[in-house]
């Protein structure tokens, strides 16, 4: 990892190359609005098209731009101690080790909380170029334990930002078996059973490799310490899909 990464360093917008097509696109547009006799319908068009470019542009740039992070992506420490002893990676260890890399190429991980029935976590990888994608995740509120209606919220909320990190990052951190999670029966419940199958539909994806990647041989059977990342990766194929 580069010096700048190490220090966290947050990369300059004008960094950025200029993309040709647009910058001759902009000229093509400036000529036509200096021009008296131009044709308003024409320009609106222009304009249009040139959204569109810079668009695109910008989504190129925020792939490639996520593309050279993962290349130099440290291994992320899993300090946690979950159930079993399992350990797992916490969201500080997530944080800590992705923010330099992320920073060094323009990219910035942020997350939104919604709360009502569910709490859901909306993870978003944002570039400095303007293009931003991003995954949601529902989970029921945490109300094990002794927990009050703010402390559930938080530790759902925890839950949901690592696995939403995880996902939108595409890091690879074993089997997240924790005691923070929301649910620690081994079996899903008629609600997430329900969840996972209209994600499975409303996805397109195909169930008998989404249970496979899974280790479940059906969706009744599909385990329980995997159903947040599952839904995380249904919830990203979904949003890719639209």
């Amino acid at each position: 990892m580069t010096e700048q990464a190490k220090s966290g360093a947050i990369v300059d917008a004008t960094t950025i190359e200029p993309v040709p097509q647009v910058d001759a696109m902009l000229s093509v547009i400036e000529r036509v609005a200096l021009d008296p006799n131009s044709d308003i319908d024409k320009l609106e068009r222009m304009l249009a098209m040139k959204e569109r470019m810079e668009a695109q542009s910008s989504k190129a740039a925020h792939s490639a731009a996520l593309v050279r992070a993962m290349a130099s992506m440290p291994d992320v420490p899993m300090n946690g101690m979950g159930h079993n002893k399992r350990p797992y990676a916490t969201l500080k260890d997530i944080t800590k080790a992705t923010r330099g890399v992320l920073s060094e190429n323009g990219l910035a991980l942020t997350f939104g909380i919604d709360t009502g029935d569910e709490v859901q976590v909306t993870a978003i990888l944002s570039h400095i170029s303007g293009h931003s994608t991003t995954v949601s995740i529902s989970l029921p509120k945490d109300t094990s334990g002794s927990k009050n209606g703010v402390q559930s919220v938080g530790s759902s909320q925890t839950y949901g930002q690592r696995y939403a990190a995880q996902a939108i990052l595409g890091l690879s951190l074993g089997d997240d078996v924790d005691d923070d999670g929301v649910n620690e029966e081994q079996t899903l419940s008629p609600e997430q059973y329900i969840k996972l199958r209209d994600l499975i539909e409303q996805s397109g994806a195909d169930l008998p490799k989404f249970l496979l990647a899974y280790g479940a041989n059906s969706l009744e059977q599909f385990p329980l310490s995997k159903f947040a990342s599952g839904v995380a990766a249904l919830e990203r194929k979904k949003s890719e899909a639209k």
